[in-house]
């Protein structure tokens, strides 16, 4: 399944247009996007929890070479499912 699959099955289910289900989806990823942007926690009750994890730099080594190299922080998009959501798809 992909994101035009939801639109469909959004637009047929809630008598939507498909223009308007797709604006409905992106307005939503854009919001997600947006909050793990500033650092903010996402939350859906059931489903699960959206958050930022920062990698602090390090000095790491280039397997082909031994070279040692600098690797900057950054920051990791983490999903962690919601207990509910975990039983159901693991019945």
């Amino acid at each position: 399944m992909n994101k035009f699959d939801i639109v469909k099955i959004l637009a047929k289910e809630k008598n939507l247009s498909e223009k308007d289900a797709l604006a409905i989806i992106n307005s939503i990823v854009n919001e997600i996007t947006q909050s793990l942007h500033v650092g903010e926690r996402v939350e859906f009750r059931g489903f699960g929890v959206f958050s930022v994890k920062e990698n602090k730099s390090r000095e790491a080594r280039n397997p082909k070479t031994g070279q040692k190299i600098s690797v900057n922080k950054k920051k990791i998009p983490q999903f962690k499912m919601a207990k509910a959501f975990y039983e159901y798809i693991n019945q």
